[in-house]
């Protein structure tokens, strides 16, 4: 392939990811305010149904890691917008109980059918001295999306908030039509994906050999409190300002925007924030931040330093996250070990409206400390896990270790 060509599915794959987040960027942190002010829903009946569309998106991921061998990646991603598309269509289309639980449904496979492909995504488009770089700049994309979109959700409630969420749903539609377009005008042949597809059969291995490691296992029932605590804060901040400390309309999208851009710009430099520490050791310091992040929001004045604390967490979190599965994985087993760490987003997705919405009913100290009560327990365990692992962690910013190639039995 000519390197223009290469040059311009990079620049084109880029662009997707971010029109792609913009829209859900805009709509994310108001989908339980949408289940109450349009569907009529309760706060738990609106939990529920998230938790219950979540937890039916799991068994998804597993048939489009299947799927991204077959078709590859590019094509992956371009069903995942079309799901995407679907979701917000059934959400303007019926404003019930029923669409709404559709509309969720769709939007939650998306995205775990888009996370699915995410590590081979990348792995097409870079080359192996380039993983990293291009792991960073990817997220990125989908970060800046985020942040565009969460700081312009506060303009669109000038038109009032019935309108404004409705807009924020034709926004997000719209962005997942547009990132499908980017995506499919630079999908591969089908040629090229055939060419290759005996070679990957052959280094393939089951879940079984993946499961039998103990510490993958572990660090993998791990990240499911982890992405709990990048989740359920998102989720619950327009209802914890608007309906609970009854604060303008227009800060839970600004606290969110606050949240995402530390997050971004801790990612574009993360390489320097994590590399010289144990990826374990820098799981557990993200772990902290988001326990005195998740604390500090039981302060009246001081939701700008939680929102910062937490998006440091996250810039600390995400790139070792990424990393994480190769390091344990053998060669040929890293895409089954990512997918079992993968899994965590929708065990996560299914458990944080519930969790949220449970606890933020029982008080506003309640919700705060249970989640600040998580990240302590997550850091005391990344902590304890140290000395078992036996460096197979590795240490952020060098080579993986030629023993971290085998798994330990």
């Amino acid at each position: 392939m000519a390197m223009d060509t290469v040059k311009r599915r990079r620049r084109l794959l880029v662009t997707a990811m971010l029109v792609d987040t913009l829209g859900g960027g805009l709509l994310t942190p108001f989908e339980l305010v949408y289940a109450i002010k349009i569907a009529g829903l309760s706060l738990t009946t609106a939990g529920v149904i998230l938790s219950v569309a979540a937890a039916a998106g799991i068994a998804l991921g597993p048939i489009a890691g299947a799927a991204v061998d077959r078709i590859g990646p590019v094509h992956v991603v371009a069903v995942a917008n079309g799901l995407g598309a679907a979701g917000c269509l059934s959400l303007l289309s019926w404003t019930n109980a029923w669409g709404y639980a559709l509309g969720a449904f769709f939007l939650s496979t998306n995205m775990r059918v888009f996370w699915a492909a995410f590590t081979p995504l990348v792995a097409e488009i870079a080359g192996g001295a380039e993983l990293e770089q291009w792991f960073g700049r990817l997220r990125g994309a989908r970060y800046i999306g985020i942040v565009s979109g969460e700081g312009l959700s506060g303009l669109v409630f000038l038109a009032g908030v019935h309108t404004g969420l409705r807009l924020l749903v034709i926004a997000n539609g719209i962005s997942f039509v547009a990132a499908l377009a980017l995506v499919l005008a630079v999908a591969p042949p089908r040629g090229a994906l055939a060419a290759s597809e005996p070679e990957q059969r052959l280094e393939k291995g089951g879940y079984r050999q993946v499961l039998h490691d103990r510490i993958n296992v572990v660090l993998a029932g791990l990240n499911i409190a982890a992405t709990l605590l990048l989740i359920a804060p998102i989720l619950v901040l327009p209802v914890f300002i608007l309906d609970h400390l009854h604060l303008p309309t227009w800060l839970p999208g600004v606290l969110a925007a606050v949240l995402t851009a530390t997050a971004a710009a801790g990612l574009l430099f993360g390489a320097r924030l994590v590399r010289g520490r144990r990826r374990l050791r820098n799981l557990e310091l993200a772990a902290i931040l988001w326990a005195i992040g998740c604390a500090t929001f039981l302060a009246y004045t001081a939701h700008f330093a939680g929102a910062l604390l937490l998006g440091l967490g996250e810039a600390l979190y995400a790139p070792t996250a990424d990393a994480l599965p190769a390091a344990l994985a053998p060669v040929h087993l890293r895409g089954r070990y990512a997918a079992v760490h993968q899994m965590a987003w929708g065990i996560s997705e299914a458990i944080a409206p519930t969790l949220a919405a449970a606890t933020l009913a029982a008080g506003n100290a309640v919700l705060w400390l249970a989640l600040a009560a998580i990240a302590v327990a997550s850091a005391l365990a990344y902590r304890a896990l140290e000395r078992p692992t036996a460096g197979r962690d590795g240490v952020a910013g060098t080579e993986l270790p030629s023993s971290n190639l085998a798994v330990a039995e």
